[in-house]
């Protein structure tokens, strides 16, 4: 079930900025404009968070499809102590 977002006119951002922060500690803050809705407030921390997730995700996505790509084509794999001594020669790992 999807939580339903504290609701605020837009126009309400000139006279109550302190309350509409405030609620920002609890929950984002749905802004409305004419009735409809305009946009979301969202605490710094929050944001930053569901930014960290996004970027975890789209790497799970890529590794997902490296490891498909792989097991399509065997022929693709390396060995690992082949690929740390390719690494070294590329001066990409301490040896």
């Amino acid at each position: 079930m999807e939580k339903i977002l504290p609701t605020v006119p837009a126009s309400t951002l000139r006279q109550d900025q302190a309350g509409i922060f405030d609620k920002l500690a609890e929950s984002p803050v749905l802004l409305t404009h004419h009735g409809q809705a305009a946009g979301v407030l969202i605490h710094p921390d929050l944001w930053n968070s569901l930014v960290d997730l996004l970027r975890d995700y789209e790497d799970a996505v890529i590794a997902q499809e490296r490891l498909d790509e792989a097991m399509a084509d065997p022929s693709v794999l390396i060995d690992l102590e082949d690929a740390r001594t390719q690494l070294v020669a590329q001066g990409l790992l301490d040896g």
